[in-house]
């Protein structure tokens, strides 16, 4: 029973990905495996692009379709046994990819967004098309703050991908070295 709960408590309910609580800890934990092993740590930070208007102009009940929807395409690109999917908050979703450089991530990012543009949803007869842009960041993890360092830039590189017209991957080296944490 105890070892239901936990689980229970480590999941969305509503996408059956891992929850924000889970990934803290998670990336916690894979921030300092990956320093010690001198091994990179890539964050994927991924937003279903225009979401907002679908919930406003379908409601909540098929937003909660298409949330589902994208969370199974991304869980079918987190391949390996060390790679974790979680709902981030809203429309956003975060891949944690041990051992993996920025060009790998970009690749399992790239088909991530593929597999959600690919989705053939629909609402009564109307069809929903869905997009994701993602924000990209690796390194070999160093020093105390580095899971939210990870987060930052990934997000920065979210937001840039979001500026250049959405449905895209950037990674964080794209970036100008100003809008990058140090």
């Amino acid at each position: 029973a105890n070892a239901e709960l936990r689980q229970l408590s480590t999941l969305d309910p509503l996408t059956n990905v891992y929850n924000r609580r889970y990934l803290d800890e998670m990336l916690a934990v894979e921030c300092k495996r990956a320093n010690r092993s001198g091994q990179n740590l890539a964050l994927v930070l991924l937003d279903i692009d225009h979401f907002k208007p679908i919930n406003d102009r379908y409601g909540h009940a098929v937003g909660d379709k298409c949330l589902r929807a994208v969370a199974e395409a991304l869980a079918g690109v987190a391949k390996r046994p060390g790679d974790l999917l979680a709902r981030y908050g809203g429309e956003e979703f975060v891949l944690v990819l041990p051992n993996t450089d920025e060009a790998q991530a970009a690749r399992v990012a790239e088909e991530g967004r593929a597999a959600v543009a690919a989705l053939a949803l629909d609402h009564e007869g109307t069809p929903l098309p869905l997009t994701i842009s993602a924000g990209i960041a690796a390194r070999v993890p160093a020093g105390n703050d580095m899971a939210n360092r990870l987060l930052r830039d990934a997000d920065r590189a979210l937001y840039k991908a979001k500026d250049e017209g959405r449905n895209r991957v950037v990674k964080a080296s794209q970036l100008q070295p100003e809008d990058l944490s140090v």
